[in-house]
């Protein structure tokens, strides 16, 4: 049985009950909102949890937009000791975070009183000791198939050496986070696990993916939260935070670990190239080690990150797709390769398989073996062509010309 740490963490929400006509305005032009949007704008969320950090009783939540009435007219009282006039309020971009500040001692219960609504909230500790000095891998994940979590953690562990798995789970509903918890348990991973329920609404895609031309992301807050919670309760004084979802696996020039990588950089930054839905061999289960295949017609997918949070202040906010505001390190031939079959279509259709044209794809051969190192009991043999390096060190080249994504 597994030695170390896996771990369910849970958090203390505050939503205005659906009986009170209390709602977030919505951001978004009519004329932009999908079918679908009202289901999934998450409308009532004042919090997404309250805990104890650095002397601060940290309230993390979306924005407020409409429910500023909420924090300004609200009283607060922390084990029954009025706070009322000790809120700050910090606004990035799709999140929010208010505090009270120089509380020496941790207290059990927050009460917020708004009119006639009161909530009384559990105040949790934070983990960042247990996190300190860490090499993390850090996601956010839905319905993902208990065999892929574990591939991708065995894979990170031993090729990037890390020690600790923080997996934000946002309302899986094919099965539960104690079913997860006896699965990985079982898996014998060699890394602590902490598990944490994350049932809010991610909110309406904006972009390509909302079904209207020229829509903006103005009303997916589940994620933002979720870096913002994450930094404070666990991660701010980690070595190392891998920003990765369950379909993408980082390969470094080299086969070292980015923590080698990162050393005393802030960050890195790196684009991910799509793996095609092309088994290796058809007889063979959907896993990373039956998929190499890439595309010549492909342009690299959205980059993704590394960091030292150390060094990087509180009022850094971590997006998705970048730091903001903060310069990080490219190194040419770092990349993740993002896997097309390693999905259940959340967001677009990416499942399908494609009939392999030998004149269109290739094995990405440095994919091929690191996979074969990592599960060489496992992946298929195959005859690799090779590729003209030609292609790819211009690719690289035109994306180091390029500047950081917002």
């Amino acid at each position: 049985m597994c030695k170390h740490t896996i771990e369910i963490i849970n958090v203390s929400p505050c939503i205005i009950p659906d009986s009170e006509n209390y709602s977030r305005t919505i951001p978004r032009p009519a004329h932009l909102r999908p079918n679908d949007y009202y289901d999934k704008f998450d409308s009532k969320t004042l919090c997404y949890d309250v805990f104890f950090s650095n002397k601060k009783v940290i309230i993390s939540g979306p924005p407020l937009n409409g429910l500023e009435s909420f924090i300004e007219e609200a009283n607060f009282y922390l084990d029954n000791k009025n706070y009322s006039k000790e809120i700050n309020t910090i606004k990035f971009d799709r999140l929010q975070v208010n505090y009270i500040n120089q509380v020496v001692t941790k207290p059990q219960i927050l009460t917020w009183n708004y009119k006639n609504i009161s909530f009384n909230i559990s105040i949790n500790n934070n983990f960042l000791e247990k996190f300190k000095d860490k090499k993390v891998l850090f996601t956010l994940s839905k319905n993902n198939k208990f065999e892929w979590i574990s591939d991708w953690i065995f894979f990170y562990k031993k090729y990037h050496g890390i020690d600790t798995v923080l997996f934000y789970d946002n309302s899986s509903d094919h099965y539960t986070l104690e079913e997860l918890k006896d699965f990985l348990t079982k898996q014998n991973l060699d890394v602590d696990i902490y598990l944490v329920p994350w049932n809010f609404k991610y909110g309406p895609q904006g972009g390509i993916y909302s079904g209207k031309e020229k829509t903006p992301w103005d009303s997916d807050y589940c994620q933002y939260g979720m870096f913002e919670h994450a930094k404070h309760r666990f991660l701010k004084y980690a070595a190392g935070v891998i920003n990765a979802d369950i379909d993408e696996l980082i390969i470094t020039p080299k086969k070292e670990s980015i923590f080698k990588l990162l050393g005393q950089h802030k960050g890195l930054i790196y684009p991910g190239f799509w793996i095609q839905s092309i088994p290796l061999d058809a007889n063979v289960s959907t896993r990373f080690f039956n998929y190499a295949y890439r595309s010549k017609k492909d342009q690299h997918t959205d980059y993704k990150w590394c960091i030292n949070p150390s060094k990087l202040d509180d009022l850094t906010q971590w997006k998705v797709h970048s730091i903001r505001k903060v310069s990080l390190k490219r190194i040419k031939g770092l990349y993740y390769a993002h896997f097309k079959a390693i999905n259940y279509n959340w967001k677009t259709q990416r499942t399908n398989s494609v009939v392999l044209d030998q004149s269109v794809h290739y094995v990405d051969q440095k994919l091929y073996s690191h996979l074969n190192l990592i599960f060489p009991n496992d992946i298929p043999k195959v005859k690799i062509t090779p590729f003209k390096e030609s292609f790819l060190k211009k690719l690289f080249l035109r994306l180091n010309k390029n500047g950081n994504p917002n």
